[in-house]
């Protein structure tokens, strides 16, 4: 399938890519069906199929801060059909702001990979925030690269 995108053009991707998230994103509730797009090193783009302007920087917040844990809440695990804790895709959206690149890991992103279904969780734990700056430790290309996205 074509689908046009203000920031890639016109991409071939195959529908057995898409991740629907049924209840949509917060702010973007119509927006259902999404897909992945690789960019640069760690960083990747969540495009909207259905929007060609909407499009979500997104990164495995694993390995940008090793501390960082979370519980999948039950509600969300049946809602999503998680049956192997191997298929479960944590991401965290990206964003940039005056060159400055925040991470919100308040609120991940979920994905079933065996399913494609996705929920964006609101954690209830205060020591993360919506807009946690990347670690110092995080090479300046890699600040670089998720500031240029």
């Amino acid at each position: 399938m074509k689908i046009n995108t203000t920031r890639f053009g016109e991409v071939e991707v195959g529908e057995d890519s898409f991740i629907t998230f049924p209840m949509g994103i917060p702010g973007f509730l119509d927006l259902k069906r999404f897909f992945i797009i690789e960019y640069r090193d760690s960083i990747k783009w969540l495009q909207a199929v259905d929007d060609a302007d909407i499009a979500f920087i997104v990164t495995d917040p694993f390995p940008l801060f090793p501390d960082y844990s979370l519980t999948i809440k039950d509600d969300v695990e049946q809602f999503l059909q998680i049956r192997n804790p191997g298929d479960v895709i944590v991401m965290v959206i990206l964003t940039v702001s005056d060159n400055k690149v925040t991470a919100n890991l308040r609120a991940p992103l979920i994905v079933n990979a065996s399913n494609k279904r996705a929920f964006q969780m609101l954690l209830d734990d205060e020591r993360y925030s919506f807009r946690v700056p990347l670690p110092s430790s995080v090479k300046e290309s890699d600040r670089e690269t998720a500031a240029s996205a």
